[in-house]
């Protein structure tokens, strides 16, 4: 590099004003992006849940009116208390999801045999914003309020 060229280049300024406009721009949509996710989210307590196994629906529990529906094909209740419901969920052989339903108002999956156990790691859902998804198994856990556009979630 030649002695004229670094001249130039130490006179230069580090931002010109374009390049500022494009970073002031990409601030601003960062920030709406950020407000906008984390202040749209619905965190009304639970009113109730559906569970599907393959697009099916095999319990349902009613928060309010403690009312729930099963499909005896794929459900047994393993144990019920004053505040507490085990649900196993079987989705064909040997395959099992153990659900618990406070009936105070959370759900999460306590046990699972399939290979990954994302399921049992996904936190409980306390709110109408939460869901649990079993992608070997197919097992869905919706609150009432959430929307499904699709029965099936393509993973």
């Amino acid at each position: 590099m030649s002695l004229k060229k670094v001249t130039q280049v130490k006179a230069d300024k580090g931002f010109k004003l374009p390049d500022l406009i494009i970073y002031c721009a990409l601030l601003v949509l960062v920030a709406v992006t950020f407000i906008v996710v984390f202040t749209t989210r619905d965190d009304s307590p639970l009113k109730g849940i559906r569970i599907y196994v393959k697009s099916e629906i095999v319990y349902e529990y009613d928060f309010k009116n403690g009312q729930r529906t099963i499909n005896g094909k794929f459900t047994q209740i393993i144990s019920q208390d004053d505040d507490l419901i085990v649900l196993k969920i079987t989705t064909g052989g040997d395959d099992y999801n153990l659900v618990q339903v406070n009936k105070k108002g959370t759900v999460k999956v306590t046990e699972a045999n399939c290979g990954k156990n994302d399921c049992v790691y996904t936190p409980q859902i306390k709110n109408s914003s939460g869901i649990i998804y079993c992608s070997p198994h197919k097992v869905k856990i919706v609150p009432y309020d959430f929307d499904v556009d699709d029965s099936d979630i393509i993973i």
